[in-house]
């Protein structure tokens, strides 16, 4: 039988720390990499998609926008409401409003702009068409609605998610308080 023995020596040693250190940075890069690749993607399509909503006039006045999956916001119009259960399709009319906050504040709140959106008749106005849906109880005369959809051809913006604001919420008076004595 042979008798094998290995020494392990101080130049061995230091080449296989060498090449492990190696490695480890490497690793370190790649890594890092991937992190800075996920980091710029985010930021990029945060930058083009940086608003919660886009307004209507946006929308009806870009052809780009036909077909994409898009959010916007409006105000409804009560009198546009209709629900057929039968078919669970619900359809209304949203107005234009601004989605810049200092605009809004400017022009005395959200509660005042949904009204006077509603009583402009020279306001774009856009009909949301809401397959399979149910009839939300906020869907009312000056909510704000937040739609994700896509605008249809035929002009027609056909809803996958509707959010609600209810116009009684906007109150900017502070409740009256009463003491008892």
């Amino acid at each position: 039988m042979a008798n094998i023995t290995w020494q392990k020596t101080g130049e061995t040693a230091q080449s296989v720390r060498t090449q492990a250190n190696a490695q480890k940075r490497l690793g370190y890069l790649v890594v890092g990499l991937a992190l800075l690749g996920v980091v710029a993607y985010l930021v990029i399509n945060g930058m083009a998609t940086g608003r919660y909503y886009m307004t209507v006039d946006d929308l009806m006045g870009s052809a780009e926008n036909m077909g994409k999956n898009v959010r916007v916001a409006g105000a409804v119009d009560g009198e546009t409401i209709h629900f057929d259960p039968e078919t669970q399709i619900l359809t209304f009319t949203v107005v234009n409003i601004p989605n810049d906050a200092d605009t809004i504040q400017e022009q005395g709140g959200l509660g005042e702009v949904l009204h006077k959106a509603l009583q402009d008749p020279t306001v774009t106005r856009m009909e949301i068409v809401w397959h399979n849906a149910e009839m939300p109880d906020l869907l009312q005369h000056e909510a704000q609605a937040i739609m994700t959809g896509k605008l249809g051809e035929d002009g027609k913006f056909y809803a996958e998610e509707v959010l609600l604001k209810c116009p009684t919420r906007y109150s900017d008076e502070a409740p009256k308080q009463t003491a008892v004595e």
